[in-house]
């Protein structure tokens, strides 16, 4: 090789280096929003940005996106490991037609999204969103005191090819056709409040998927929780208040519920739903009392 060639070749390597050093120094492990930010600043504490979305990129993998004050900070795509935190702060996301709040689509990140309102109108004349968090690929996604209300399909819809959920002391409410979707991996609910989602199911494994909600109350929705559609969905109900939905607990096509120290009383149409070939099975201390139809619990016999 010339020497001039490889002069260039090494003058191209420095320049590649450099702005690669460059790129990385402008990610930084904690950024910052805020209602009267702009995208075009670093997104620090004294210079923030706009939106989540403006942010994400200035962010590095694993980092926090922090919101400064309240405001509306729009949709974001996520494809790496990071936190949303709304801190004290009312952050908002407002999503309309058809569109997704987050998107997790990143079969390796760990996402938390804590002290989020995720909301989409219900006014004339404007649509709706479809999804609040649609997690298309992902090894965790945590929800964490979060509100999720008004979306079309669902607050969350959860379908990786594997992969956790883990949402906890969070509200969904007024949800078009579903609350929860647990359609694929491992999903646990904890403290939550699934509420007036009423022509909606509140939380529905429809998968080769197993959720698990506990210490959560379930009102209001068309059907309080259900595990349909394959045969290898299985849901856990644990300490559980399901009342005053349309039906309670709903099964068909082989799939299996499991229930322990729950209370299912005061729906307006049935306790247990049944297709006779799935199973509602009572784990321990539960009572069924004060629907039209209670409905009854299958046999011990649990789908190992």
């Amino acid at each position: 090789m010339q020497k001039s060639a490889r002069v260039r070749v090494a003058v191209l390597a420095m320049a590649i280096i450099m702005s690669t050093a460059a790129l990385a120094r402008a990610q930084a492990t904690r950024t910052w929003v805020s209602g009267v930010g702009n995208d075009a600043d670093p997104c620090s504490r004294t210079a923030p940005c706009k939106t989540f979305a403006g942010a994400f990129s200035k962010t590095a993998t694993g980092g926090y996106i922090d919101a400064l004050d309240s405001g509306g900070f729009g949709a974001i795509t996520i494809t790496k490991s990071l936190t949303l935190e709304g801190n004290a702060s009312i952050a908002g996301v407002l999503v309309t037609l058809a569109g997704k709040g987050v998107i997790v689509n990143s079969a390796t990140a760990i996402v938390h999204l804590r002290n989020l309102s995720l909301e989409s109108p219900v006014s004339p004349g404007i649509n709706p969103g479809a999804d609040g968090v649609d997690v298309i690929a992902a090894s965790q996604v945590h929800v964490e005191r979060c509100t999720i209300s008004g979306f079309t399909n669902s607050a969350i819809n959860f379908h990786p090819s594997n992969g956790s959920l883990y949402v906890s002391d969070t509200t969904v409410t007024s949800n078009g056709n579903n609350g929860i979707i647990v359609a694929t991996g491992r999903a646990t609910i904890d403290t939550v409040k699934i509420t007036g989602n009423t022509n909606a199911i509140g939380v529905l494994v429809n998968g080769n998927a197993i959720a698990t909600v506990k210490n959560s109350s379930v009102t209001g929705n068309s059907t309080g929780l259900a595990a349909v559609t394959n045969p290898a969905a299985v849901l856990n109900v644990e300490t559980c208040v399901i009342t005053h939905n349309f039906n309670g607990i709903t099964v068909n096509s082989g799939t299996t519920v499991r229930v322990s120290n729950s209370t299912i009383v005061s729906n307006t149409n049935a306790g247990l739903v049944n297709d006779g070939v799935s199973f509602i099975v009572s784990l321990s201390g539960n009572m069924v009392f004060g629907n039209p139809t209670n409905g009854t619990f299958t046999s011990a016999q649990i789908k190992q």
